[in-house]
């Protein structure tokens, strides 16, 4: 049998299996699924949010991964039908708006510990043996699982919203946003998880803060009782691990990668992350200690911290506790915190330094491994906000700068002192005209 690539499709992932050729845009639907803390699966986290079942209605998630929606997607892929796909939207759209292939897409993930779709499926060591039983008919085990247990959590970073984090409900309904509600997978939802544990290759927990739901120990008790080669990773803020959590991760004999979300120093932390610097450090430091693993340092880059960058890889590029820095992370959500409002000159200049400032990095061989690709890359697009449709926000207009810093107000208003008495850049870029 061969499967052929449609005239014009990006090769992706190619492999040779004896007597056939197969071409397929991604991995996920052959090896995993995501579920959210709504209950909603997923096909994997870079798909556009278009559920394929909620996991109340799914009496068996082995049963529901072998079964007819999963087996049509699939069939689709392989047909190269993937631009109809609701799901891979966010994919396709990357490709013909922006030039950037699924192949390109995919790869600029690859180092990155946290990234679904290449790191940790790329590890899927039974995909062969999987991919002959399904031609014959046969279940196979979940090998990839990625679920949020619910939204709680014990921060309000000034880049998320309610959805994720049941601290930010108050301050949504006081800044006048759209207020989501707590939300949580309900205890018979777990069970259901348990029971795929054992043919697990690799588990990805994420919140809200993973540590805040009491829950997640309970899985990862029964994950090392039954799996314990299972990888898993975690993203965490670091803020609390309490003494149950920190006895579960001690018992890993296997890979566990807990990654701590960080997106500044001192007080530029606290105000982006609302809880205090010094007390996730101790966390971390403790945490290096019961357990001997290194942390990998994930930085969610916006305007909030695009001139703070050298502060953090300087803070901790000699840490023995810290593994990675990684600035891979570019948000644009919400829009008027992009990077990419800036002016132009602007940009390109802090662009530059940082390129200037990870070449010096790797000659001088800090101790952590530094991941730095895709923001070195970055270049600035004016029309980036009308490519994606987002008419309102046209690049770096006045009316966007002005939403920014009001914005900002807010925000400075609610933590009870000024960013930009912490980063200068921003207050000569507010005042300028």
């Amino acid at each position: 049998m061969t499967i052929k690539v449609p005239k014009g499709q990006t090769e992706y992932y190619s492999r040779k299996l004896p007597g056939e050729n197969i071409y397929s845009l991604c991995k996920a639907p052959f090896a995993g699924l995501e579920i959210g803390p709504d209950g909603n699966i997923v096909l994997c986290c870079m798909s556009s949010r278009n559920d394929l079942a909620h996991i109340d209605d799914v009496d068996d998630i082995e049963e529901f991964y072998n079964g007819s929606i999963m087996e049509k997607y699939r069939q689709e892929l392989e047909d190269g039908n993937y631009k109809t796909m609701k799901p891979c939207g966010r994919c396709y759209e990357l490709e013909t708006k922006h030039k950037r292939g699924f192949k390109k897409t995919m790869e600029g993930y690859k180092d990155n510990p946290n990234t679904f779709n290449v790191r940790s499926m790329g590890n899927i060591t039974k995909f062969d043996e999987d991919w002959y039983a399904r031609k014959e008919g046969k279940n196979r085990p979940l090998r990839y699982l990625e679920y949020t247990l619910s939204n709680t959590c014990n921060a309000s970073c000034a880049t998320c919203n309610s959805m994720f984090s049941h601290k930010w409900q108050s301050i949504d309904k006081k800044f006048g946003r759209e207020v989501f509600p707590m939300v949580q997978l309900k205890n018979n939802s777990i069970e259901k998880i348990e029971k795929v544990l054992y043919g697990l290759e690799t588990l990805t927990i994420k919140g809200g803060e993973p540590f805040a739901d009491i829950r997640n120990i309970r899985i990862l008790k029964k994950l090392y009782e039954i799996n314990p080669s299972c990888r898993v990773f975690i993203v965490s803020n670091f803020y609390t691990i309490t003494p149950e959590a920190m006895e579960i991760l001690r018992m890993s004999t296997g890979h566990l990668d807990v990654s701590g979300s960080v997106d500044g120093v001192g007080r530029v932390y606290d105000w982006i992350r609302s809880n205090t610097f010094e007390h996730m450090i101790k966390t971390m430091e403790r945490y290096y200690k019961e357990t001997g693993r290194r942390i990998n340092i994930n930085v969610c880059i916006s305007l909030y911290n695009f001139f703070h960058l050298e502060k953090i890889l300087d803070y901790f590029k000699d840490k023995e506790y810290i593994r990675c820095v990684s600035f891979m992370n570019i948000t644009n959500r919400p829009p008027y915190v992009d990077i990419q409002l800036l002016p132009e000159k602007i940009f390109n200049s802090q662009i530059e330094k940082y390129k200037k400032l990870f070449k010096d990095v790797n000659k001088k061989g800090y101790k952590p491994y530094i991941l730095s690709e895709p923001l070195l890359k970055q270049k600035w697009r004016p029309s980036f906000y009308k490519e994606t449709g987002d008419d309102k926000f046209q690049y770096n207009d006045k009316e966007n700068k002005e939403l920014f810093f009001t914005e900002m107000e807010k925000m400075n208003e609610h933590r009870g002192f000024d960013l930009c008495d912490h980063i200068p850049e921003l207050k000569i870029w507010r005042d300028s005209p």
